[in-house]
């Protein structure tokens, strides 16, 4: 996939931070990345840090030792949660993010930085802080102080902007690849670990309304699907767990 012009992170940032915004997930064979490409070319600046367009990501989820927030996000509750580390690999920068749903279905993202040699366990400061956070978000939150890591995944992300049309201002588009998710050791059955592979995972991040991105995808052929990296993660590696709303991902889209 070939994108000629760039913006930087401060450009970004500025234009489309988009911390509340309405997530749109797509499926894609990675075979198909370079025709999404040619559909929008002219109106994508993809993101560029120090030459590089593609950056390698580690995250780690953590959620309370009954699985609180995979089950809630299974069972589509409107005041669930999610609680991650992430580590962007060629800067070394760790963030704490939580995040929450917001009015109209949009998704809302707050985040602190880390230590950048932080491990997966969380502090106790930080602990305290995510209580904060879903306290102002109003979401109570069992056993809160009790979360541990659940999952880890690893992945490489291209980051675009995507021009509006017509007064629309502009939407951001992900594209992971490469997605792999592993157990921690502690887990039942072990670090077990299941690639995607064949796979991309877009992302749009907009409005209320379809942006340009959307509608080319639209016009592909795919819808938004309900995907989560963390649900797909475990609903694949825990058998002992109901797969939920993602069994259809598993068994009809990925299995494809």
């Amino acid at each position: 996939m070939t994108v000629t012009t760039t913006i930087s992170l401060p450009e970004l940032v500025a234009d489309s931070a988009l911390l509340t915004r309405v997530d749109r997930k797509y499926l894609l064979p990675v075979s198909q990345l370079s025709e999404l490409q040619d559909r929008l070319d002219g109106s994508v600046r993809v993101l560029q840090i120090d030459g590089l367009t593609w950056f390698d990501y580690r995250s780690c989820y953590h959620d309370t030792p009954g699985l609180y927030c995979y089950l809630a996000a299974g069972r589509r509750r409107r005041r669930r949660f999610k609680v991650r580390t992430r580590t962007y690999l060629q800067s070394s920068q760790s963030w704490l993010e939580v995040k929450t749903r917001g009015p109209r279905g949009s998704t809302v993202k707050d985040r602190i930085e880390r230590r950048s040699n932080a491990h997966d366990e969380l502090s106790l400061a930080e602990l305290c802080w995510i209580t904060r956070t879903l306290g102002d978000r109003q979401i109570e939150a069992p056993a809160a102080v009790t979360l541990v890591p659940t999952l880890t995944t690893n992945y490489q992300r291209r980051t675009l902007q995507v021009a509006g049309q017509d007064g629309e201002p502009p939407s951001r588009m992900t594209l992971d690849v490469g997605l792999s998710c592993e157990l921690p050791p502690e887990a039942p059955g072990g670090s077990l670990v299941v690639g995607f592979d064949e796979f991309a995972f877009v992302e749009t991040k907009g409005g209320p309304r379809a942006s340009v991105a959307d509608r080319t995808l639209r016009s592909m052929g795919h819808r938004p699907l309900g995907i989560s990296k963390y649900g797909l993660g475990v609903a694949s590696l825990r058998p002992d767990l109901p797969t939920l709303k993602w069994h259809h991902l598993l068994d009809v889209c990925l299995a494809a």
